[in-house]
């Protein structure tokens, strides 16, 4: 068997089988937002906005699953013999850290209502708390979100600055 039909045939089984387990996953999450639906709706002392919450949480869970697998797959159709291969690598994990970071702040942005309505019934100094522990929360991740932003940056300047300084292979001199 040629290397190159034998590369290819790993790689078919490498994306299929990425492509199974994500689905399996996918299932699966399904399937816990399901049962946990189900048992939420059987406590009667669980709020309206705690139910709507953790559905949001599973809805959320699929969004990303289905952004990590779309950026598996095309992980995989890079070709990491191109001189490219590094700026395409480092592009594709870009652009997978801003789908999860715009994950998170829909994230963020959908339950901070049902947050402050959950809130209200509770004594002020339990809702100060809450409201420390959600802004300590959300602040952790924005300074998290700049850090590998800032990252990114650095990252590209240096394969920038590197790529000025690499000498380039002349090609051979036909004999």
């Amino acid at each position: 068997m040629e290397a190159q039909n034998f590369n290819k045939e790993i790689l078919a089984f490498n994306k299929n089988v990425i492509k199974m387990s994500f689905d399996a996953l996918s299932a699966f999450s399904g399937q816990a937002a399901v049962a946990t639906d189900t048992l939420l709706g059987t406590i009667p002392s669980v709020p309206e906005e705690g139910k709507k919450a953790v559905s949001i949480y599973f809805k959320q869970g699929q969004k990303g699953l289905a952004s990590l697998k779309k950026h598996a797959e095309s992980g995989l159709e890079l070709d990491w013999t191109a001189k490219d291969a590094p700026v395409k690598n480092l592009e594709a994990m870009e652009a997978f850290c801003k789908d999860a970071f715009s994950q998170a702040v829909e994230i963020r942005n959908e339950t901070k209502v049902l947050v402050e309505k959950a809130t209200k019934q509770l004594p002020k100094e339990a809702k100060s708390i809450v409201d420390f522990w959600n802004d300590s929360v959300n602040s952790g991740f924005e300074t998290f979100q700049s850090c590998v932003n800032k990252n990114f940056e650095l990252a590209k300047k240096i394969m920038a600055d590197v790529s000025v300084v690499v000498p380039t292979a002349e090609p051979k001199a036909a004999k």
